[in-house]
């Protein structure tokens, strides 16, 4: 039996489908190079886990995240503007980042634009969008252009893989740290001894969050019923009559009756979907803690500590409602610079209310 000296580390690759379809088939091109650049240049294996469909993942993904921050296991999100598009692709992001920042591992995620990069700025009204820009993005968009065996592709690969070897390298060396700090010992959970305070100290932060999720949900119901209002009184009726200079100025008058609501509206939002995804990160990893108790009577009464019974608003079917409502104004929409512009935070907010409400379903139905 031949011995082999090689190692391995993982490397999670997120994307768009309908961007792969694009770039025909360049993104698993672009996974598959990267791996064997890998390879070249340290005698290592890359498993590149490419497909979200793919066992790759795993069903439990969300809670096991940290483990695999802590193994030193690289996040590449492949960025074109279709990708904030996709709630699946919203969660992976945000998951990552949020978990890698409890861990001060944020490094440890890589993000690639193949596409848009002129759109990605700290600025910009979709939080996702400015995740991107804050964790410095790596521009392939000209390797992606040139495409694969180009000289432009076999660069920006090498380079790529390079700095995959020095993040990995600094995340083994820094692995020891890479635990969310704790408090002193209290008491036997029924937990490995080192993991008792790691626990304690995520549910004490988990009640630090508790409060401002709720002040924050009273906030987006009262918003997302402004806004409401806002459309239902500022909806022009009978303008069928009204000729295209009357119609437009109609669009500018309600453009600026709506910009304030669907501001506010996005500002709740995206500040509701924070805490919620801050939170997540925190139940993830007492869910992970909670998994390793053997006794099953335990493991029920520390996931009653943590996980709520039951939820007062059924926050998601009130976004879905503003989502038809929004839906309803799209052929308005196309036809007014001023109202789509105005719209826009709106649709944000909502979305962003709708990814919040997902998760937190999320811990009411998953055990």
């Amino acid at each position: 039996m031949n011995s082999r000296i090689a190692q391995e580390n993982r490397l999670f690759i997120s994307y768009a489908h309908a961007d792969n379809d694009l770039f025909g088939d360049a993104v698993k091109s672009f996974a598959a190079d990267l791996k064997g650049f890998y390879a070249v240049k340290t005698g290592d294996d890359l498993s590149v886990f490419f497909d979200r469909e793919s066992i790759g993942w795993g069903d439990n993904w969300r809670i096991e995240i940290d483990g695999e921050l802590e193994n030193a296991s690289i996040f590449m999100p492949v960025i074109t503007m279709q990708y904030f598009n996709r709630p699946a692709c919203r969660d992976e992001l945000n998951a990552f980042n949020q978990s890698a920042r409890r861990l001060g591992a944020q490094y440890l995620i890589l993000p690639v634009v193949i596409a848009g990069a002129a759109a990605i700025r700290a600025d910009h009204p979709i939080p996702e969008v400015a995740t991107i820009a804050e964790l410095q993005y790596r521009n392939l968009e000209e390797a992606f252009l040139a495409g694969q065996g180009t000289s432009e592709w076999r660069r920006a690969l090498s380079t790529l893989a390079d700095e995959l070897i020095t993040l990995i390298a600094r995340a083994e060396q820094a692995a020891p740290t890479l635990t969310p700090r704790g408090v002193a010992n209290t008491g036997d959970l029924g937990l490995p001894p080192n993991d008792d305070s790691d626990f304690l100290s995520s549910v004490a932060e988990l009640e630090e969050l508790t409060p401002a999720m709720t002040r924050e949900v009273e906030q987006v119901l009262a918003d997302l019923e402004a806004w409401a209002a806002a459309v239902e009184s500022n909806t022009p009726r009978g303008t069928s009559s009204l000729t295209a200079q009357q119609m437009r100025a109609v669009s500018v008058r309600v453009a600026n009756q709506l910009r304030d609501p669907s501001q506010k509206l996005h500002d709740s939002g995206v500040r509701f979907a924070e805490t919620v995804e801050k939170a997540d990160a925190v139940m993830n990893f007492i869910k992970d803690q909670i998994s390793r108790v053997p006794d099953q009577q335990q493991r029920d009464s520390l996931k009653a500590l943590v996980i709520p019974a039951d939820k007062s608003t059924d926050l998601n079917e009130v976004a879905n409602n503003m989502a038809e409502l929004l839906d309803s104004m799209a052929s308005v929409e196309m036809m007014s610079a001023p109202l789509r512009k105005s719209l826009k935070p709106a649709r944000i907010g909502i979305t962003k209310i709708q990814d919040a409400a997902r998760i937190v379903n999320r811990w009411l139905t998953n055990d």
